[in-house]
C-alpha cells in the first residue's frame, strides 16, 4: 500500500499515511478532524534488489541531447 504525505489547510498539521487510493476520498486531519487536507507531492523511492531504497537522480528517464 502506498504512503502519502498530507497537510491540513485548517490547522497546518503535516502527516503521512499509508492508505489505498479509495481511502484518500474520505480523509480527515488526525489532529483537528478537518476534511480540508491536501496531498503534498514528494519524491518517490525505488526498492533495489539489495533491499535498500534509492531515489532516482534528476532527469531520470530522460535522454540527454547535444
Amino acid at each position: 500500500m502506498p504512503t502519502y504525505e498530507f497537510r491540513c489547510n485548517a490547522c497546518g498539521n503535516k502527516f503521512t499515511l499509508m492508505l489505498s487510493i479509495s481511502e484518500k476520498e474520505n480523509l480527515t486531519c488526525p489532529s483537528c478532524g478537518s476534511p480540508k487536507v491536501e496531498q503534498l507531492f514528494t519524491g518517490c523511492q525505488i526498492k533495489t534488489s539489495g533491499g535498500g531504497c534509492d531515489t532516482p537522480a534528476s532527469g531520470f528517464g530522460s535522454r540527454g541531447g547535444g
